[in-house]
């Protein structure tokens, strides 16, 4: 008994090594390592960590590795890591296992010096795993701080800063709302440094921006140390709102690691004084502007239209000055007009606003185009004005081809006229027969044979004629058809560009712009032509569009005008959320629905 209870002991001590060995076999295991390009490096200089987590067993997830608390080191992870993954099959004693790398790249920017230990670990499960080796990075140099915003002004530099730093400048320390305002960014440099990069451009959160071009590099003196002057970039600003706004900090990449950082700007900003206010004045119209009004002829007929141009010219941000009501025309049906904007590319910003109305006078005689008022504000003598137009005559001959005024009735009738009905209701008395007219009879022209022809080619030419009806009516489109397949073609076209443009962001916003705005003029019909983007609006909320709707248009289109005249940056992500909210509009709202609807 005792040798057989020995011997099953044995048998189940060896089955439970087998079932253990297996497991140990099966299960997942889980290692990290970690690398430095290099062990040192100075304050602003970028280093490269890099991780590799692997996994090899039956599993296949892959743990993300946490990271050291880099802001308490003073180290910036500059933008987001680049990541890749690797992935083998392997089968062994008929056992099938996987090997799963995930590699992550991370740049490091250090901000201060020292001696950091870099330790980074994973979670697998509730168990802690730390990486192979812990990394060290020694830096060297002195510490950067994040300096405070500087008020903005034209001076220059008056102290060396360095072999290479960043100027940021405004033509004007404080303006007033939607005054214009010139950025510049320029590179001082002592030594010809290569390959320097814009990697982070100044936001722009609460103003309009308009891009400008560059200007020339030239050589000037900081405090006796000569230094070449790279022009960065130049913009000009509007900005929306009253206060004390911040233009954030540039950065430049020099070469592959070190990065240059420059300062945050501000800018007081007034707000428009209430006094002298005119009744109605859009906060647009900041700058100097003239106005004119010209028509292509002063004399025209009853019923054929003339064209009106009214044209706003001057410096400002003239795409979005609001010309104000249009004065009533007596005697005269205008349409909505067409605008043209001439936008020049100097500083500072101005141009011209065309509005070219169709007008038809609707009676005869000496009809006027009354003067049109435009108030803007001018910064520079901190008061409001108004400028007008003449007023322009207009003679309006009678339409020849109008029918001529009722002859007279009399109770008798001519000689030789038919009898007219009386007012009274009462025939005419009856046409006598020596009052009959002495004529020639006329030959007839229908004779048998032109009659007997008629009748047989008549049913022919109808059968023909309504058969090539059917055919085109099925087969050729009308107008209407030919106008909407243009517009959906047009829209898939500004679709397709903003997809494109997503990654990038190259051309995204232009083509979101044109198509929300194309959507928003079809949806208000041919009174939305022309009209800035408050009344259109307004008109959209006239024509039943629901004001969830309108506040999600109105929001991406600011979000446009923000990306494509500011230089704040977006992510990929945000750029297809954006996507994907317009083309619910596009779709699936009350945008969508046509006028006739």
């Amino acid at each position: 008994m005792g040798g057989r209870r020995r011997f099953l002991s044995g048998l189940a001590a060896l089955g439970a090594l087998g079932l253990l060995a297996r497991t140990v076999h099966a299960a997942d295991r889980v290692t990290v390592a970690v690398e430095l390009d290099r062990s040192s490096t100075q304050v602003g200089e970028a280093v490269e960590l890099t991780i590799q987590v692997e996994r090899v067993g039956e599993g296949r997830g892959i743990p993300d590795p946490v990271l050291p608390d880099f802001a308490a080191l003073g180290i910036t992870i500059a933008g987001e890591p680049s990541t890749f993954r690797g992935f083998t099959s392997m089968n062994i004693n008929g056992v099938s296992q996987s090997r799963i790398t995930q590699t992550y790249s991370y740049t490091l920017i250090p901000g201060k010096p020292g001696k950091f230990s870099l330790p980074v670990h994973v979670m697998n499960g509730a168990v802690k795993i730390n990486a192979i080796r812990t990394p060290v990075l020694e830096v060297t140099g002195t510490a950067t701080a994040t300096a405070p915003p500087i008020a903005g002004g034209s001076g220059d530099p008056t102290e060396a800063q360095g072999d290479i730093f960043l100027w940021s400048r405004l033509d004007k320390p404080r303006v007033y709302v939607g005054e214009q305002l010139i950025y510049a960014l320029e590179v001082y440099e002592r030594l010809p440094f290569p390959n320097i990069q814009l990697r982070a451009l100044p936001g722009f959160p609460d103003f309009w921006s308009v891009e400008l071009q560059d200007g020339e590099m030239r050589t000037e003196s900081v405090a006796g140390v000569p230094y070449r002057v790279h022009p960065g970039l130049r913009r000009a600003l509007f900005p929306q709102r009253a206060g004390t706004l911040t233009i954030s900090a540039p950065e430049v990449g020099v070469g592959m690691r070190r990065r240059v950082g420059g300062r945050a700007t501000t800018v007081e900003v007034l707000p428009l004084p209430s006094e002298g206010r005119p009744a109605g004045f859009s906060a647009n119209n900041v700058g100097v502007y003239t106005i004119a009004a010209k028509v292509d002829r002063a004399k025209v007929k009853q019923g054929e239209p003339f064209t009106l141009t009214l044209t706003i010219t001057g410096t400002g941000n003239i795409r979005v000055i609001d010309p104000g009501a249009w004065p009533e025309l007596d005697g005269m049906r205008r349409y909505d007009p067409k605008l043209e904007t001439r936008q020049n590319v100097g500083a500072p910003v101005g141009g011209a606003q065309i509005y070219e109305f169709l007008v038809i006078p609707e009676r005869a005689g000496s009809l006027q185009v009354p003067p049109h008022s435009f108030s803007f504000f001018d910064p520079a003598a901190a008061r409001y004005q108004t400028v007008s137009t003449q007023a322009i005559e207009i003679t309006v001959t009678g339409d020849a081809n109008a029918p001529a005024p009722s002859e007279a009735k009399t109770d008798t009738p001519a000689p030789g006229k038919a009898a007219t009905v009386r007012d009274d209701g009462l025939l005419a008395p009856l046409i006598t027969p020596d009052a009959l007219p002495r004529v020639a009879v006329e030959s007839s022209w229908l004779t048998p044979r032109r009659f007997t022809t008629g009748m047989i080619a008549a049913p022919v030419a109808l059968g023909v004629g309504g058969l090539a009806r059917l055919l085109w009516r099925r087969i050729g489109p009308d107008e209407r058809s030919r106008a909407s397949a243009a517009r959906a073609l047009r829209q898939r076209g500004l679709v397709a560009q903003a997809e494109r443009g997503v990654a990038s962001g190259e051309g995204f916003y232009n083509a979101l712009s044109q198509l929300l705005q194309a959507l928003a003029v079809e949806r208000a019909g041919s009174e939305g032509q022309g009209l800035p983007r408050r009344a259109l609006l307004e008109l959209l909320a006239r024509k039943g569009v629901s004001a969830d709707d309108l506040r999600r248009l109105g929001e991406l289109l600011d979000r446009s005008d923000a990306a494509r005249f500011g230089a704040a940056s977006e992510a990929a992500s945000d750029r297809k959320a954006a996507l994907d909210d317009a083309l619910t509009l596009v779709r699936r709202s009350s945008l969508a629905k046509s006028e006739a609807a």
